[in-house]
């Protein structure tokens, strides 16, 4: 009669304490990836097997946090449920968090840009990506705690390994019972798309917010374990030559009609989430852009408001990534993290060796070391860098330089810069969050805009001013003729943080070229992408070089575009490869 009371309540001898504390880890994960689906736009469509995949992959990682805790603890069971509740909370939260701002999970890498968060402009949008349904880590933190304090260690001790085999066998009987019933259902593609767990590399480059909901972070992990040791990537013979043959392919890179003489300057400047629907925009009967729209107007200046932003999760630093290299950023991982080892044909570089330039200087609103763009201006052949440092203290205090401190800088360094040279000049005060916005007497108050989009579009008419007043000192320092000026945004400005719908304002960004020589007659003023700009500034420079970009040129007025998804893998081969070490 025992051995049958026994068999009838075999839960009973399960450690259903374990099983909750567990649990609650477990949660963390799901709610993680609940939010990440609620939130994030996903690279392809969910086919229905990948809920009940996320849910084998959360078992695995709160599995491996907690035997990781377990080793920590030296086999301490409560200390380690604790401790995997905090490390899963804390994976939850920050991933939540991110994905606010960059509309991605964390990479593998994310670690290596902590000191990113030193800075204003950073922590000040952090602050602003709190919403209501993060109350759940404080009430989950609450629930766990109360439990935690009810339970003894010796009784959460009891039976935690056959609990957590229990677990697993539940787990893998689910899923096989999945399996078999698509087959059943002889629904091929669900049932091969479900059995290839192992996430495989091209999978997590080209759909890395799919591939990790589907996967998890230990299996990512595991996958791209060369992200840590930073190994080159092992290309065979078939991708090397699909590299060579697309990228000495010059029917749409090169129009062999450079447009501008020699000792001309090349001014760049990046403006800070810049969107081309800002251009003409009257609020209040007010021009927001007045300055920019009367270049735009100017019928010997090349403007172009359709360009397609080809940033990944790297934002800021993948729009200078990819203007200086004319290679697309990782979509798998913060580009800057794995490319400030590797070699590249940067654009000040090729422009100083073909003898067009003589020197190059960066002028920057934050740290140097901000984006790692100390190391990667070094790649680009940006051979000075100004930073915030370099400004009086007493203007700015700790706090970023603002437009009006970033282009005085420049007109400083450039008026005592040996010409022809390169200037890249980079932008700050349009940067979220735009909870607020930078007083200069310029109001406006139209109420079929939220106070975000409103903010920003203040924002924008202070930057207006403050390359006005740039421009106004290059024709006073007699620069201004003698200089291709560039103006164009590092980004777009996510809907979110405008506070608007998906799509109700677009998201192409501007592209001025003033002093390029260039005229509607001889370019495309069509949809193009950043890609594109690199390629064009050589084109119009005269530079001849195998390396070309990846892009296309707007000088040529048949241009075609082409497959963003090719020109993504190629780039992703070449970067993680170090494709061009010992061919400079």
């Amino acid at each position: 009669m025992k051995r049958n009371n026994s068999a009838g309540n075999w839960w009973r001898q399960l450690n259903l304490r374990f099983l909750l504390l567990f649990g609650l880890a477990i949660v963390n994960l799901l709610f993680m990836h609940v939010q990440m689906a609620m939130t994030v736009e996903f690279e392809y469509p969910f086919k229905v097997d990948a809920i009940f995949s996320n849910v084998f992959s959360c078992l695995i990682d709160a599995t491996f946090f907690f035997l990781l805790s377990l080793l920590l603890t030296r086999g301490r069971v409560k200390g380690a449920l604790l401790l995997t509740f905090i490390l899963t909370a804390l994976l939850s939260f920050c991933n939540v968090l991110y994905s606010r701002f960059f509309g991605h999970y964390l990479p593998n890498l994310a670690i290596l840009q902590i000191g990113n968060m030193n800075d204003s402009d950073v922590m000040g949008s952090a602050l602003t990506g709190f919403r209501w349904q993060d109350i759940y880590y404080i009430l989950a933190a609450v629930v766990f705690g109360w439990l935690y304090m009810c339970y003894d260690k010796v009784k959460l001790k009891m039976q935690w390994l056959r609990t957590m085999g229990w677990l697993w066998g539940v787990m893998v009987a689910g899923v096989v019972a999945f399996i078999l019933v698509l087959g059943l259902l002889h629904d091929h593609d669900f049932e091969i798309s479900f059995i290839r767990f192992s996430p495989i590399k091209v999978q997590y480059t080209q759909a890395p917010n799919n591939m990790l909901y589907r996967s998890g972070f230990l299996r990512r992990t595991l996958v791209w374990y060369e992200d840590f040791i930073q190994k080159d990537l092992e290309l065979d013979e078939s991708q090397k030559a699909d590299i060579k043959r697309e990228y000495t392919d010059y029917s749409q890179r090169s129009t062999s009609a450079a447009t501008v003489k020699d000792s001309m300057n090349l001014i760049f400047i990046i403006v800070e989430s810049y969107l081309a629907v800002t251009s003409d925009l009257k609020v209040d009967g007010k021009e927001i852009t007045p300055f920019l729209n009367r270049l735009k107007r100017d019928s010997t200046v090349y403007y172009n408001g359709h360009v397609c932003p080809n940033v990944n999760m790297g934002e800021s630093s993948d729009g200078q990534f990819i203007y200086m290299t004319g290679l697309l950023p990782l979509k798998s991982e913060i580009t800057v993290n794995i490319a400030k080892d590797k070699t590249f044909y940067g654009l000040p570089d090729m422009l100083i060796k073909a003898g067009r330039l003589k020197q190059s200087h960066i002028v920057v609103p934050t740290s140097p070391t901000f984006w790692e763009q100390d190391k990667m201006n070094l790649l680009y052949g940006i051979e000075a860098m100004y930073s915030k440092f370099d400004c009086d203290k007493a203007l700015h205090g700790n706090e970023d330089l603002n437009d009006e401190q970033v282009f005085t800088l420049a007109s400083k360094v450039e008026a005592t810069a040996e010409q022809p040279f390169f200037s890249l000049v980079v932008t700050m005060s349009m940067h979220n969050p735009y909870t607020k916005c930078v007083e200069h007497g310029f109001e406006i108050a139209d109420k079929q805009y939220s106070a975000e989009y409103l903010n920003y579009l203040v924002d924008c008419h202070y930057t207006d001013m403050q390359i006005e007043k740039f421009f106004n000192g290059l024709k006073q320092q007699g620069l201004y003729d003698n200089s291709v000026i560039v103006i164009t945004s590092d980004h777009d400005a996510h809907p979110v943080h405008l506070n608007v719908g998906e799509n109700a304002i677009s998201n192409e960004l501007p592209l001025f070229i003033i002093n390029g020589g260039m005229n509607s007659s001889n370019t495309w003023t069509g949809p193009c992408n950043q890609l594109d700009v690199y390629t064009t500034l050589l084109d119009i420079f005269g530079i001849e070089s195998k390396w070309r970009g990846l892009g296309h040129t707007l000088l040529n007025k048949d241009y075609k575009d082409y497959p963003i998804e090719k020109a993504q893998t190629l780039s992703d081969w070449i970067i993680r490869s170090n494709y061009f070490r010992g061919k400079r």
